[in-house]
């Protein structure tokens, strides 16, 4: 079927040869337009009340005006939850080089750095978490938002479907 639209360059290599002249020669929006309404017309779509459509859709605008007010406090957490860790973060190298700078040997100072290392490699599992649950959390309310409209956007059409039969 798609054989006409491509054929092969000289190195074998699909090339788009489709006459668009062709393929839209029996394009008809308005004989489109007849056959959709005659399709409502024999359906069960007579009517349709339009200040019905236009509060779902400002229903819809309201949603998705929650899920981003939602969408930008979570970012907001994020950005404060990291400057958090940041600060913790310096603090923690702040403390890690006066105690680096007392060690007595290089042994001592070894054990001092492992030490200082591990607690560093946990510190930064458990801001890891921290950061991915309040982007998990904002995330969540967002959806949350979004499903529960598009929910009830699908109950207000299939009402507005059954008042038209």
């Amino acid at each position: 079927m798609y054989a006409e639209f491509f054929k092969l360059d000289k190195n074998g290599f699909p090339v788009w040869a489709a006459d668009f002249t062709k393929i839209y020669a029996d394009f008809d929006p308005t004989k489109m337009s007849d056959q959709v309404m005659k399709a409502m017309k024999g359906g069960a779509v007579d009517t349709i009340d339009v200040n019905a459509v236009l509060e779902i859709q400002r229903k819809n605008l309201e949603a998705l005006n929650k899920a981003s007010q939602a969408a930008f406090e979570g970012a907001q957490q994020v950005a404060q939850k990291q400057a958090e860790v940041f600060k913790a973060v310096f603090d923690q190298a702040t403390s890690a080089a006066d105690t680096l700078g007392k060690a007595a040997t290089p042994q001592d100072l070894a054990a001092k750095e492992l030490e200082l290392c591990k607690t560093a490699f946990e510190a930064s599992l458990a801001n890891t978490k921290k950061v991915a649950d309040v982007v998990t959390k904002a995330n969540d309310t967002a959806v949350k938002v979004i499903n529960a409209r598009i929910s009830e956007a699908f109950d207000e059409v299939k009402g507005q479907m059954v008042k038209t039969k």
